[in-house]
């Protein structure tokens, strides 16, 4: 679970960078020192969409797969007890029928 946290982190961290940084910079170089206007929407753009690849590659490839792997396991756990469970009450069926049939032979 750790794990998944981190690179969920790392990922919004990775992309926040690219996505806000690279056109927030590239508006600021543009604005103080007379940067081509065109370049610099071309490089804002193309940050944008990395970072948007960024997120979703990172979030389907990282905690997503994860999850996958971790819900299967879990759902193998959930069927073993519930077998168990199931053998504990046929046990307890057949004790409770031969309580039954003591009960009957005593009346």
């Amino acid at each position: 679970m750790r794990g998944m946290v981190r690179s969920s982190t790392l990922v919004a961290a990775s992309a926040a960078i690219i996505g806000f940084g690279v056109p927030a910079l590239s508006l600021y170089v543009s604005i103080q020192y007379g940067f081509n206007y065109i370049a610099a929407a071309v490089v804002s753009l193309t940050a944008i969409v990395v970072g948007g690849a960024l997120i979703f590659f990172g979030i389907v490839t990282g905690p997503l797969s994860l999850g996958e792997d971790q819900s299967a396991g879990k759902l193998r756990m959930f069927r073993a007890h519930l077998r168990a469970t199931l053998e504990e009450m046929d046990e307890i069926i057949e004790i409770l029928t031969e309580i039954r049939d003591l009960l009957k032979g005593v009346e």
